[in-house]
């Protein structure tokens, strides 16, 4: 791997941004400015599809990126879960089974490095689930926020279809996280039969 050459992919430079963006998020967030953090978490998003489109339509898939990349959104996604925790915004179970699959995921993935010197990349079915999860945690937050009439009365008013939305997600995120661990439990599983 050629870190240096590497680091400085397009690619790349977007998934290091993601760190910086979740700062912002972190403060926006710590002070209870909802607005801004829904927009933060919007832009981590945006990101996250960017950096895939770039490495692949600028032939940059690089061994960094396929460290860089999944490590930001798990470190984004239990950083902003916690908060969120703490501030009573979603529920203790949903957390457990977030982390805990993720907690797998990085075990696995770091075997794999140390015995078979492979890094695992992630698949279809590990963005959905990261995509669900982010959208769970963005309808949190805008519920809340719609309930403190942060995003004006309309929203504060007819917040019901977000709640109702947020339920759905809740239980979408469980199921693509489950699916997500399955297919990650299935490769990893083949890598180590090779």
């Amino acid at each position: 791997m050629n870190i240096k050459k590497e680091i400085f992919y397009i690619s790349n430079l977007i998934s290091l941004s993601r760190f910086l963006l979740l700062a912002f998020t972190i403060y926006f967030l710590s002070v209870y400015n909802y607005p801004l953090t829904c927009l933060f978490i919007g832009f981590i998003w945006i990101s996250d599809l960017l950096d895939g489109y770039f490495a692949r339509s600028r032939n940059e898939i690089s061994e960094l990126g396929k460290i860089i990349d999944p490590l930001a959104d798990k470190i984004s996604i239990i950083v902003i879960i916690l908060i969120l925790l703490f501030q009573k915004i979603i529920p203790l179970w949903f957390v457990i089974i977030t982390v805990s699959r993720d907690a797998v995921i990085i075990a696995g993935g770091l075997y794999l490095n140390t015995k078979k010197n492979t890094v695992l990349q992630s698949n279809w079915m590990g963005k959905m689930a990261v995509f669900t999860i982010g959208l769970t945690l963005f309808l949190s937050i805008f519920s809340t926020g719609a309930k403190k009439g942060q995003f004006g009365e309309y929203f504060s008013y007819h917040n019901e279809i977000t709640e109702l939305l947020l339920v759905l997600m809740l239980f979408l995120s469980i199921v693509m996280i489950l699916l997500s661990l399955l297919s990650y439990i299935k490769r990893f599983k083949e890598i180590i039969k090779t």
